[in-house]
């Protein structure tokens, strides 16, 4: 979903939640808290081991050069975009 779509539907979703009575709010936050907690029990934890492995195989795609300054690359982006 891209950010604008994702915006639309945060604001229609804030719009009609503010159109109910406190406690239909509260049940329809209720169902989608319970919901969510459902998922995480759903979801294998991974062992130390299983993380180590998968941050391995991300780190070996990341490719920067050794005097990459970070800090740097976001204050050089955030005056292009922002004019900061």
């Amino acid at each position: 979903m891209s950010f604008e779509a994702y915006n639309k539907f945060a604001t229609a979703v804030k719009e009609e939640m503010q159109s109910l009575n406190y406690e239909e709010q509260l049940g329809i936050l209720t169902i989608v808290v319970n919901a969510m907690n459902s998922k995480k029990k759903e979801t294998p934890a991974m062992s130390l081991e299983e993380r180590l492995a998968l941050f391995n195989e991300f780190k070996g795609a990341m490719k920067v050069p050794a005097d990459f300054d970070a800090k740097k690359e976001l204050t050089e982006s955030l005056d292009e975009r922002y004019g900061l």
